[in-house]
């Protein structure tokens, strides 16, 4: 009687099959998916309540003051996402790719958003005092806008860093809580301070303020303690740390300049179209920020899980665009044919047919930006950060030059038609790349 084969051993003159393993691509499609909805939750849940701070906040302050606080807004917004962007890219690379390094990354990650975040906050004061509320006391308003950056950078850079450590359900049950006492605050603080201050800045920041307290001093240090788990923890050595600062330096000037750019829009148009024009552009810009946060959430989502199997990056990149695409044009034309009433609830000034206008060319710059902004989170997830770069510094030096023009000969629309002009170029840039990585996939299978 012969002996039993071994198992899995091939029968006798047959040749043995290589071994079938459950291939991977699933598998990150799938972590991407779940993450991105629960990214994409929290910010539907911000998204909701923030409209409705801003109806609230058009319904509660003027237009010309509404335009100042819009201004001050944007300046703050836009200096912690140069202060925030890099880091948390980087964070979201070193850390998803081994959780070992965690501490050691956000100790220097941490340090570098402070340093970045407090001088950029200067120098949005310094603009805020001179440019847009020049009655107000110089050295408060900078030393106020300073503070106020280094706490939204906090802030923004918890997103990431959760998302890294596995938690991204966290996003939903903060950020949500966070946006509805903000709209619960702001009416008190519009009483409080009357036309004194920026009621809207201080209203945004004061939850924010205990958000970043629960985040950074129980959340995280917990999170990473269940990441390593009961492995050593690991430091970065000299020659990480210098790629970790090189890939901070690239992406930060990248998405400081890409993001920071569009974030001070508002800004340039109350300096250089008046009060009342910025604060319909800055309405009209939050409320087509819904869109894009459905590719930033998928975005992050892909940086964070594909950083590590390089070989599936090209191809859940492009089939993740093809699905965003979908998404971010349905609910852009949605969003248009509601404009009318969206804007109606705003008040009669902005229900007019050049905010409906403002609105339809940001809402159609959204869907076209969805190719690069996906593009741009491949190429960090693969750690090539000088091609966007590149793009970043290109589009920023069309675009902000570009808005102070357009500002004082169309104001709001005329700026609106140029961020659509600028997302155009970026998109062609996007579609190729994705196309490009998809078609080398397929020829190195």
């Amino acid at each position: 009687m012969s002996a039993a084969p071994l198992v899995g051993a091939a029968p006798t003159g047959v040749p043995p099959r290589p071994a079938q393993e459950a291939p991977p691509r699933p598998s990150v499609g799938r972590r991407v998916t779940r993450d991105s909805l629960w990214i994409l939750s929290g910010y539907a849940v911000t998204s909701g309540a923030g409209f409705v701070f801003w109806i609230v906040a058009a319904r509660t302050v003027s237009p010309e003051r509404l335009g100042v606080d819009t201004a001050v807004y944007s300046a703050v917004t836009a200096a912690a996402a140069i202060a925030s962007s890099g880091v948390g890219n980087a964070l979201l690379v070193t850390i998803s790719s081994d959780g070992r390094h965690g501490a050691s990354a956000l100790r220097l990650g941490l340090a570098i958003a402070a340093l970045v975040a407090l001088v950029a906050g200067l120098g949005a004061g310094l603009g805020v005092a001179a440019l847009v509320d020049p009655g107000a006391s110089p050295v408060a308003t900078v030393v106020a806008v300073a503070l106020a950056v280094v706490v939204w950078t906090a802030f923004v850079l918890k997103d990431p860093v959760l998302t890294a450590l596995g938690a991204a359900k966290w996003l939903l049950l903060m950020n949500g809580p966070v946006n509805v006492v903000k709209l619960a605050v702001l009416p008190v603080v519009v009483v409080a301070l009357g036309t004194l201050g920026s009621p809207i800045v201080v209203a945004a920041l004061l939850p924010a303020t205990v958000a970043v307290a629960i985040a950074w001093g129980v959340l995280v240090p917990r999170r990473l303690g269940v990441v390593v788990g009961d492995r050593a923890p690991l430091a970065l050595s000299e020659p990480e740390r210098r790629s970790f600062r090189a890939f901070v330096l690239r992406d930060g000037t990248a998405n400081g300049l890409y993001m920071g750019g569009a974030l001070l829009l508002p800004f340039v148009v109350t300096t250089f179209a008046g009060a009342s024009e910025g604060a319909l552009f800055a309405l009209c810009f939050q409320i087509g920020l819904v869109l894009d946060l459905v590719v930033v959430s998928v975005g992050t989502s892909l940086i964070a899980h594909a950083s590590s199997e390089q070989g599936l990056v090209g191809a859940v990149a492009f089939r993740t665009w093809l699905v965003v695409l979908g998404v971010v044009a349905v609910a852009a034309t949605c969003l248009v044919v509601a404009s009318p009433l969206l804007l109606s609830l705003l008040g009669p000034f902005y229900a007019t047919p050049e905010g409906s206008l403002v609105l339809a060319l940001l809402a159609g710059a959204s869907v076209v930006r969805t190719a690069y902004e996906v593009w741009g989170s491949q190429q960090r997830a693969r750690r090539r950060t000088t091609p966007v770069l590149v793009c970043s510094v290109a589009s920023t030096a069309v675009l902000v030059p570009g808005a102070v023009l357009a500002a004082g000969a169309g104001g709001a629309v005329g700026v609106a038609v140029l961020v659509l002009g600028v997302t155009l170029g970026l998109a062609v840039v996007g579609v190729v790349g994705l196309a490009r990585s998809r078609r080398v996939l397929e020829v190195a299978s």
